[in-house]
């Protein structure tokens, strides 16, 4: 299989886990030759650089590493973007564990099927907090969908470069999350294909429900940002899940569904939980508004990704 894949890992401030998710990528029974490994630290206060620094030095895949003062993780993956040369990119974040078959999984996927850009990989249901436990029924209810999504998390996928260049990249101006959706949306209006493989991951999920408020905060914040840039209209079925009271109908949706697939009663704790990241997501989502962090227009809207 003669392939170059980049490896992506976008990081700020996890000194506590990025140890174990570059020991897996380590661990990879794809030949290494055939791997780079690009690093971006996105301004972490902590000893995460140090951290990364000591364990390369450790490992034979090729690496570089880029550091800069926060500016979002569309930047830091731009970053990535730009300083690629595989064929293929595999984003692994700081809260993952991928098995050893991972990567090799993920490629042979996308070299059998040309016409598909990007595939999502499959989330192990795991957690061992309340928090954690439910985040991962959240991602279990996805899986169960009737439909196949037409959207992926970034985080876990794998892209073809020449697709992420086709639709001009990641938008640097992004900031908050939200990242993954503006691209995945720009895809899906090309001739390429999103699809799920059969590589699995651990998402090592927000433990405590302060960490997943300020994660959803976050993404609530960037979510003002990709509304004004595509338009969508508030009463979009989509967005009106955004609001607690709704949310609430949804994640009760959801808890039957999750409870008659795995018969855990914590699942009809899944409303609640709803509730809760929707209220942090519409008090982001207000923030960014008051801050006036919107989409501005250019001549050349498809260079939004290139760095200057």
């Amino acid at each position: 299989m003669n392939v170059l894949v980049t490896i992506g890992v976008c990081v700020k401030d996890a000194e506590k886990i990025i140890e174990e998710a570059l020991q897996s990528i380590a661990k990879q029974d794809f030949p290494q030759e055939l791997m780079e490994l690009i690093i971006v630290d996105d301004g972490s206060k902590d000893k995460t650089l140090s951290i990364v620094k000591n364990i390369i030095s450790k490992i034979d895949i090729e690496t570089k590493i880029f550091s800069h003062i926060w500016k979002g993780i569309a930047y830091s993956r731009q970053v990535i973007i730009e300083n690629a040369r595989g064929k293929y990119i595999v984003w692994i974040d700081a809260d993952y564990i991928i098995p050893t078959d991972f990567i090799f999984k993920h490629v042979d996927f996308m070299e059998k099927n040309p016409s598909i850009g990007v595939a999502c990989g499959r989330e192990i249901i795991k957690g061992d907090t309340l928090v954690a436990i439910l985040q991962s029924m959240t991602i279990l209810s996805r899986t169960l969908q009737d439909s196949p999504p037409t959207l992926t998390d970034t985080g876990g996928a794998i892209y073809r470069l020449n697709t992420i260049k086709e639709v001009g990249g990641f938008d640097i101006n992004l900031k908050g999350a939200g990242e993954d959706i503006d691209i995945n949306n720009r895809i899906r209006k090309t001739r390429w294909k999103i699809s799920t493989s059969t590589a699995e991951f651990i998402h090592r999920h927000r433990r405590t429900w302060k960490s997943l408020w300020d994660e959803c905060f976050w993404w609530g914040y960037g979510a003002h940002y990709i509304y004004h840039k595509h338009n969508y209209g508030f009463c979009q079925r989509a967005n009106l899940v955004e609001l607690p009271p709704i949310a609430m109908i949804f994640g009760l949706k959801y808890s039957f569904r999750v409870y008659k697939a795995i018969y855990q009663k914590k699942a009809f704790l899944l409303p609640v939980q709803w509730v809760f990241k929707q209220i942090a997501w519409c008090l982001g989502f207000f923030k960014s508004h008051i801050d006036h962090h919107e989409y501005i227009p250019t001549d050349d809207n498809s260079s939004d990704g290139f760095l200057k």
